[in-house]
This record gives C-alpha cells, sequence and structure tokens, in this order.
C-alpha cells in the first residue's frame, strides 16, 4: 500500500472540494446568492472534480501516469468486455429492485431522458470514480481485505461529500446524512467488485454517472429502512456476484490446466 500516494490524493482531494465548497457555503448562506447562481454553480461543480484534480496530480507525483493524455486515455477505456457491461446493468436493478416492488417509486423524469443525461454526469459526481475506485480502493486492497477497503472508502467518501448537506439547494441538503451513507456503503461494495473485475475506471464512472441520473427517473424517499435494505441487497447481492465470477475464473483455469497436463 502507498501510503503517501493516498495521502497525497487525499490532501489534495479534499483541499480543492472544500475550499471551493466553502466558498460556496458563505455565499448562499451569508451572502444571500442562489447556488444557481453562475459564479456559485462553477465553484460548486469545480469542487465536485476534486477526487479527479486529485487522482491526476497524485498520480503524477508518484509517476504512475505520464500526463495528462495518459490520464485521459485511460479514465475513458470503452473497450471491455460484455460481461463488464452487464455487471453495470446489474448494480443499477440491485439497487433499484427493492423501492420498486416495494411500491416506493415514483416516476420522475421520463427514462429516455435519464438516458440521455447519462454522459452529463461525468459533471454531476462521475468523475468522482477516478479518485475512489481507480485511487484509494486498489491501495487499500492491497494492505486490508476487499470488504474492509470498500467501507473505509464508503467513510471518506461520505465525508468528502459533508460540505454539501450544508449548502442550500444542493441534493445532499434535502436528504439525512445516515441514510446517505448507507446507501452509499452498498454503492462502495459495487462499485469495488466491479473495478476489481474489470480494471477499467471508465465502468465505475459509468456506473456513477446511470446511478445519478436514473435516480431522477426513479425516485424513492432516502428513509432509514429503505436505505438499509437498499444496502444490504446491493452488499449480497455483489458479494454473491463476486463469489461467482471467483469460482467460474478458477473453474476455467482448472479446465485449462488440465487440458495441458
Amino acid at each position: 500500500m502507498n501510503r503517501k500516494l493516498i495521502l497525497s490524493y487525499l490532501l489534495i482531494t479534499f483541499g480543492i472540494s472544500y475550499f471551493l465548497w466553502g466558498v460556496v457555503l458563505v455565499l448562499t448562506g451569508l451572502c444571500g446568492m442562489k447556488l444557481e447562481s453562475p459564479f456559485c454553480i462553477t465553484l460548486y461543480l469545480l469542487g465536485s472534480f476534486g477526487p479527479a484534480f486529485g487522482s491526476y496530480i497524485a498520480q503524477k507525483k508518484v509517476n504512475r501516469i505520464a500526463g495528462f493524455k495518459e490520464f485521459i486515455k485511460k479514465s475513458f477505456r470503452f473497450k471491455s468486455s460484455v460481461f463488464s457491461y452487464l455487471l453495470v446493468v446489474l448494480f443499477l436493478l440491485l439497487y433499484f429492485i427493492f423501492p420498486f416492488f416495494a411500491g416506493q417509486i415514483t416516476l420522475g423524469i421520463p427514462v429516455y431522458i435519464a438516458l440521455l443525461l447519462v454522459p452529463l454526469m461525468l459533471f454531476g459526481g462521475g468523475m468522482e470514480e477516478v479518485g475512489w475506485r481507480w485511487v484509494l480502493q486498489p491501495e487499500l486492497e492491497k494492505k486490508l481485505p476487499f470488504a474492509l477497503s470498500a467501507v473505509i472508502t464508503s467513510i471518506i467518501w461520505a465525508l468528502w461529500h459533508g460540505p454539501l448537506f450544508f449548502i442550500q439547494g444542493s441534493s445532499q441538503s434535502q436528504v439525512e446524512f445516515i441514510p446517505f451513507y448507507l446507501l452509499l456503503v452498498g454503492m462502495s461494495v459495487a462499485q469495488a467488485a466491479l473495478f476489481e473485475f474489470s480494471k477499467n475506471v471508465w465502468l465505475s464512472i459509468l456506473l456513477h454517472c446511470s446511478f445519478n441520473a436514473f435516480q431522477m427517473a426513479f425516485v424513492f424517499e432516502e428513509k432509514l429502512s429503505t436505505s438499509i435494505i437498499v444496502s444490504l441487497i446491493m452488499i449480497a447481492g455483489t458479494m454473491l456476484i463476486r463469489l461467482f465470477i471467483k469460482k467460474s475464473a478458477y473453474a476455467t483455469k482448472t479446465n485449462a490446466e488440465e487440458q495441458h497436463s
């Protein structure tokens, strides 16, 4: 585990995001400006890119990437297996399946609009994943078990969102922290498994963008009970999927060895 890389990433990420969001908090809370104003929304969006800035700068410092071109190329490596893309869909289903069958879903924007919004969610959270899943989670896994690494990542991820709960007009200001965090735990485990299998951060970006877009189409209240169940379903479902993948990989390897013996 590269402690220097992790520390550098976290300091840059939190420093950039907290500073920019702190300015927005002062402007909206004390100066009467609206979050929707051009200046505030620009700072707000730039703050959401803190993990991306942190990932690039920290990896560049330890020579894991040569420059910005390589960073972008590795962030948007669209070529991946069909199964990897199916995992993205499957994790989305795990997220919405309980609220759907419990009758808690309220239809928001049309589904086709949500699909069109997926690329725009690069500016609404998707680019966080080049930090959380490309840098933090894999580094933690070098020293700690998969599940513990995912939980630690989710705690840091939640703390990073902290200032948003105090900014009037942000989506986080309309929900409670604990239910929000519980959902992050489920998402963190799913994202960790997706990256573990694919080694492709683009799929993590896509899953995050899809989560954010489809939450506007299939709306459910983030109550404590709902968040607990959704998170447990995501964790249990992800661990079963992960077990299936590992067993399939082991069976394939064993068969190949037997054929060559």
